[in-house]
């Protein structure tokens, strides 16, 4: 209950930068605001702009992050290391290697999902096992740097084996944008987002337990093989939904759990409440920069995201480098 009026505070802040993505865009804000709820003297035109395009990229955006920060969150409770996140352990990198290829050969929206998840799944399989039982920050980088090496050789060779037609497809999709999200799209990522969450959510209790250790977690009653697997299938499954759909998003996983742990600390109950909270409002908040900064053109929106998350990573290991010496 005590996170309640945090929630509802986050939920605000995440409407607003909602509205503000929608409104201001280097143009007349008034004809906007007009346009967007059908006030005397709105323009037509400008109001089928809104709904048609702006609406469902914006919606599409805070699903995207509340999933990718979902995931973050989880493979962070998972690893039992802050610095866990789904791009920096190779889940993104395997996911996109395995959608580029379905994207090469021309597979559809479903089965681009389902070759997204197998990639993503597979790559945090393989970073656990190069983990070991050593879940240490330093073991758990170089297991991401071994992981994200081998899916960026594997998507480089394959990218130089395309013709020109798939070459296009997958090199502007890889770099991450919501420009091209629709209604169907948006509808579909935030049918998705909701029961993934809740199927992670009611994770909460295992992974509370699974911070004391494995044999901690066995000992309290829980099946701990099965909700490994499980939880782990659900991670890599929110972040193939966003690369399938939109493309390599990094550190959203990153940033929302830590914001989040600052502010109502790392119990996973709440840590999976406010994370999505969080993880929406960073992903609407780079979409809209994205489309400021070179307007009338923009920025892919993995761009601006990694520009954000990368020094604020690199502050976690400086700020874990400096605990460890004291």
């Amino acid at each position: 209950m005590r996170a309640a009026p945090g929630l509802a505070l986050w939920l605000t802040a995440l409407t607003l930068a909602a509205l503000l993505s929608l409104l201001v865009d280097g143009s007349d804000a008034s004809a906007n605001v007009r346009a967007l709820f059908a006030l005397p003297g709105h323009d037509a035109w400008l109001a089928e702009l809104l709904h048609t395009l702006r609406l469902p990229r914006v919606l599409a955006a805070a699903g995207a992050g509340a999933l990718l920060a979902t995931a973050g969150a989880t493979v962070q409770l998972l690893f039992r290391n802050p610095l866990a996140e789904p791009g920096l352990i190779g889940v993104s990198g395997g996911a996109a290697l395995a959608a580029a290829i379905g994207l090469s050969l021309g597979a559809g929206a479903l089965t681009l999902t389902g070759f997204a998840f197998v990639g993503g799944l597979g790559a945090l399989l393989l970073a656990r096992q190069l983990c070991g039982r050593d879940l240490s920050g330093s073991r758990l980088i170089l297991a991401g740097v071994a992981v994200n090496s081998l899916t960026v050789s594997l998507l480089t060779l394959l990218i130089a084996t395309l013709p020109d037609g798939p070459l296009r497809s997958v090199t502007f999709w890889l770099m991450g944008s919501f420009a091209a999200m629709d209604w169907p799209g948006a509808a579909a990522m935030l049918a998705a987002m909701l029961p993934v969450w809740l199927l992670l959510r009611r994770q909460a209790d295992f992974l509370n337990a699974l911070q004391f250790g494995e044999a901690a977690a066995f000992h309290v009653g829980f099946a701990v093989s099965r909700r490994l697997q499980l939880a782990a299938m659900l991670a890599a499954l929110a972040t193939a939904l966003v690369v399938s759909s939109v493309g390599m998003i990094g550190f959203v996983g990153l940033l929302a759990p830590h914001l989040a742990r600052l502010i109502s600390g790392g119990e996973a109950r709440r840590l999976m409440t406010l994370s999505p909270v969080l993880g929406a409002l960073v992903a609407v908040l780079a979409d809209w920069i994205s489309r400021l900064v070179l307007a009338p053109a923009e920025l892919p929106v993995g761009v601006v995201t990694s520009l954000i998350g990368a020094p604020f990573f690199l502050w976690l290991l400086n700020r874990g480098r400096d605990h460890a010496g004291t």
